[in-house]
């Protein structure tokens, strides 16, 4: 539970935020360079263009998303390769694994656990009927772990070579970082387990972040 001491500072971090957002914004406008706002600013579509508050929307996303969920990858897939000492050896073994690595270490321990959508027509899933404009909440871990989908899913299997998990989501949704979040995964993760081929846990008593949507460690201790 946030208590109201935090749930302030909170606030003010985020209006400090948009304030630098909305300095940037305006001096892009004044000044556009070669870089993504002054892009996002000058796309248009039929005449129509983002408005400031869709502007602030996508540079906020931007920004946490290309933070948060990476180091939270990283975090999470260390720690998975180091409860199954056997695929961390199986990588550095062959460092080709590198790519389906990264993909099965998204599938099996993601870090977003949950995203929201808006029904936009009548449909039906589960035995569960949903109207248009009905907030509907996704359990990617859920789906990432689908029988149905995935042979034997509560296994960590890093030749598993399938990348279709839901933890960039999926169509029109999709992430926007993706292909960024992979390079660093593979880059930070791939380094590691070529470096440190030896490396293991310092303590079991490992601890999440008291966090809804994200899934991340407070800290993880490893002696290389």
């Amino acid at each position: 539970m946030i208590d109201d001491d935090i749930a302030a500072q909170a606030r003010a971090g985020f209006g400090s935020l948009l304030a630098y957002i909305d300095d940037l914004i305006e001096d892009h406008r004044a000044h556009p360079s070669d870089d993504l706002l002054s892009a996002l600013i000058a796309a248009e579509e039929d005449g129509d263009q983002l408005s400031t508050d869709e502007l602030r929307l996508n540079a906020v996303s931007l920004i946490v998303a290309g933070h948060e969920t990476t180091t939270n990858l990283i975090g999470n897939g260390a720690y998975s390769l180091l409860c199954h000492p056997d695929q961390l050896a199986g990588w550095h073994a062959d460092p080709s694994l590198t790519p389906s690595a990264v993909e099965e270490l998204l599938r099996y321990d993601p870090m977003a656990q949950f995203i929201n959508r808006v029904a936009t027509h009548e449909t039906e899933v589960g035995g569960h009927r949903f109207h248009p404009g009905d907030h509907v909440i996704l359990a990617i871990g859920a789906a990432n772990r689908d029988p149905e989908r995935f042979p034997d899913p509560d296994r960590l299997d890093l030749g598993r070579n399938d990348g279709f998990h839901l933890t960039f989501a999926y169509g029109i949704h999709h992430c926007l970082g993706a292909a960024l979040a992979r390079l660093e995964g593979q880059v930070a993760l791939g380094s590691l387990v070529r470096r440190f081929p030896q490396m293991q846990l310092v303590t079991t008593d490992v601890r999440y972040r008291d966090h809804l949507t994200m899934r991340g460690l407070t800290e993880l201790r490893v002696a290389v």
